[in-house]
């Protein structure tokens, strides 16, 4: 029986004043039972100690770690997680790793094992496969076993349409193969896109396929410091105080449209006719009364998950 060829894994971390908690997260990348990774690290012009660390770790483990210079700070972790997946073009796959959480000792190991069940043979299909997480205190005590279950996500909401309006995908867990690397690293031109988890996810729905891990690989540390963070969407007081987040929720609905415009322009013929005239409609939205917004929004099934989200989106679309 011929042996499975090894893969080459990119893992990119990108840091910024994060010498609190990098050692805990260097040291369990180091301790994965999956071992055929290089680490690509961007610092964002820390001004802790996050660079001396970085430093110590690089020294240690020459072979392992290698230090992405740039000129300036990016200015945002999405634009500094790009700049890296530009850098990774030699690689099968590539992981993204944030600097405060921990990685579960088999993250690596059964995440590419779903990519290689995922791509089925068919290396020339843009993937991504991703996981489910563990909400942790700041002390990595563990508050929700399943992100997925306390954010109110569903795994096989994973389709087009779905994914326009809400991303299901964190990218502390994400694995893309390298030919969704080939789109993901397309110039964006159109409209915008709003994260690089969430985008690279649309790439995959639109011309290939998302596979999900039902379990968790991550401890994903919650402090006061996190860009986006975790939310108990089913709690009583996050649906007591969805009135206050309307501008929010508003403005994120505008956003979306926004990327669909970038979608259909960027992507351009890779798309079906069908999934064309989605976007573009999606995109023109506000251009529509308010009877024609929803008739676009009932047609392709353009749904948040959840009943109060529903009622939401109706009021604001």
């Amino acid at each position: 029986m011929m042996k499975e060829k090894k893969a080459k894994i990119a893992i990119l971390l990108a840091t910024y004043n994060g010498a609190r908690y990098l050692r805990e997260q260097l040291d369990s990348i180091l301790a994965q039972e999956e071992q055929d990774w290089h680490l690509l690290i961007s610092d964002d012009g820390s001004r802790d100690d996050t660079l001396k660390i970085l430093e110590e770790y690089r020294a240690r483990y020459p072979q392992r770690i290698t230090l992405v210079a740039h000129e300036r700070p990016t200015g945002s972790s999405m634009a500094n997680f790009m700049l890296l997946t530009r850098q990774a073009g030699d690689y099968d796959y590539v992981m993204y790793c944030d600097q405060d959480d921990v990685w579960l000792p088999w993250k690596i190991g059964v995440t590419l094992q779903k990519m290689r069940e995922t791509e089925d043979g068919r290396i020339g299909l843009p993937c991504l496969v991703h996981t489910d997480l563990k909400v942790a205190g700041e002390d990595l005590s563990v508050k929700n076993e399943s992100f997925f279950y306390s954010s109110m996500l569903r795994a096989d909401r994973d389709r087009l349409n779905y994914l326009l309006i809400q991303n299901i995908v964190t990218g502390c867990t994400m694995m893309i193969n390298h030919a969704l690397w080939e789109l993901a690293v397309l110039p964006v031109t159109g409209g915008e896109m709003l994260m690089h988890d969430g985008w690279f996810a649309l790439i995959a729905a639109a011309v290939g396929r998302i596979g999900f891990v039902d379990a968790s690989t991550i401890l994903y540390r919650q402090h006061s410091d996190n860009v986006v963070g975790a939310k108990n969407v089913r709690s009583f007081h996050y649906i007591a105080a969805a009135p206050g987040r309307l501008k929010q929720n508003s403005r994120s609905i505008r956003q979306s449209q926004s990327q669909a415009g970038a979608l259909a322009n960027t992507l351009g013929d890779r798309l079906s006719p069908e999934q064309t005239r989605m976007l573009t409609q999606y995109a023109g939205l506000r251009r529509y009364g308010k009877l024609k917004r929803l008739a676009v929004v009932f047609r392709y099934r353009i749904w948040l998950l959840g009943w109060h989200r529903k009622l939401a989106e109706l009021v604001l679309i």
